[in-house]
């Protein structure tokens, strides 16, 4: 009998003990949530809530913390450095400087971050019941191909001087063929062109992989100029290799290769302008 009533008793003060602790971590999940929602609806709407007509980057539902919490491509629930949506906003790209709110302060960066590192509660879904807490899977970590194309990425910014540098080099030098009055292909535009090319190629891939990592969403249509032009002008200089090609079999150097050669000089000076404008804003050229 005293066996019985001591179990009794101890069962009765665990049971005391940790309901608190429960409903202290529901109302503590469910506040975050708040808070999150709080910050989203303050610093994010303007931008991407569900309704406006269109929405940057076509993501509108930054108020319902469930769908943001399921779309993988930017929130890794549990996993706030793995998640995009903490990386643009951990570099002030979301919302960016320039936003009619603002940028978000430290201590709201601190509430996504926080939001995120809960495993991304939202608050319909969190409730307080007297049945027995469910066990709440982890979430697994991003799968190996997506954290490699997260690496390959930021590449992409050391990639692209490359490019510009070559082929900006081979129209200043075929100009300078111009102005002596060469004829003859020269090997130094020959080799910078062809290393252009390989360079350019090999930029414009590594950016469309930054840019669907998330990098310059703040900025839609100066992300969509850089991205078409500088792709452009990676097709550009392939192209600009063949006719360096077709004129070094025959010897001479041809009109159609010097303002081909000319005019892929300026498409990745732009394609860099507006490179320049996404990491350092509009203003940029100013040094503000």
């Amino acid at each position: 009998m005293d066996r019985i009533i001591l179990s009794a008793c101890c069962t009765l003060t665990v049971s005391v003990c940790c309901a608190p602790a429960a409903v202290n971590a529901a109302d503590a999940q469910r506040n975050l949530a708040a808070d999150a929602r709080s910050v989203f609806a303050a610093k994010c709407a303007g931008c991407h809530g569900p309704n406006l007509a269109k929405p940057r980057g076509r993501f509108g539902y930054v108020l319902d913390l469930a769908r943001v919490a399921a779309n993988r491509e930017m929130v890794v629930p549990s996993f706030p450095d793995e998640s995009e949506l903490w990386e643009l906003v951990h570099r002030g790209e979301m919302p960016p400087e320039d936003s009619p709110t603002g940028p978000l302060s430290a201590a709201e960066k601190e509430i996504i971050h926080a939001w995120i590192a809960a495993g991304a509660p939202a608050e319909s879904i969190v409730s307080v019941s007297a049945d027995p807490p469910q066990t709440i899977p982890t979430a697994s970590p991003p799968l190996l191909n997506k954290s490699i194309l997260r690496l390959l990425g930021p590449f992409h910014l050391i990639a692209l001087h490359f490019p510009i540098a070559l082929l900006i080099a081979a129209a200043v030098a075929e100009f300078r063929s111009i102005a002596q009055g060469y004829s003859a292909p020269t090997p130094a535009v020959r080799f910078c062109v062809l290393l252009g090319a390989v360079c350019a190629v090999i930029t414009a891939s590594l950016g469309w992989i930054h840019a669907a990592n998330g990098h310059g969403a703040g900025a839609p249509q100066i992300l969509t100029l850089h991205r078409w032009i500088g792709t452009t002008a990676a097709m550009w200089a392939v192209g600009t290799v063949l006719l360096s090609a077709w004129d070094q079999q025959r010897g001479v150097r041809s009109n159609w290769f010097r303002v081909w050669v000319f005019l892929g000089a300026l498409l990745v000076a732009a394609a860099g302008h507006f490179g320049g404008m996404l990491v350092h804003g509009n203003d940029f050229l100013s040094g503000g």
